[in-house]
C-alpha cells in the first residue's frame, strides 16, 4: 500500500481526513494532486502517472473570478483598479 500526506481535506474509504494527516490507499488507486506522495511505493506510483502535487482550485472561485484576476492580479489590486501585471 502506497501512503500520501493529504494537500486538503478528502473523503477516502467513508472517512473524512484532515489536511496533513498521513493516508494509505490499496496498489491500483489512482492518487490525485491533492496526495504528496510519502514512501517509496506512493512516489513510485506518482512518477508513473506524472502526479503533480499542489492543492486542488476551488471551483467556486474560479467561476468568480475577474479576467483580471485569471491575469494576476490579486483581489484587492482589482478593487482599486490596478491592472494585472504584465498589462
Amino acid at each position: 500500500m502506497a501512503k500520501y500526506k493529504l494537500l486538503e481535506k478528502a473523503f477516502i474509504d467513508n472517512r473524512l481526513w484532515e489536511i496533513g494527516e498521513e493516508v494509505e490507499v490499496p496498489e491500483g488507486t489512482r492518487p490525485g494532486p491533492h496526495m504528496q506522495p510519502v514512501d517509496s511505493e506512493a512516489k513510485k506510483v506518482a512518477k508513473e502517472i506524472g502526479l503533480v502535487n499542489g492543492p486542488m482550485p476551488d471551483p467556486v472561485d474560479e467561476m468568480t473570478m475577474s479576467d483580471a484576476e485569471r491575469l494576476g492580479a490579486s483581489p484587492q489590486g482589482v478593487k482599486s483598479g490596478m491592472q494585472a501585471a504584465g498589462q
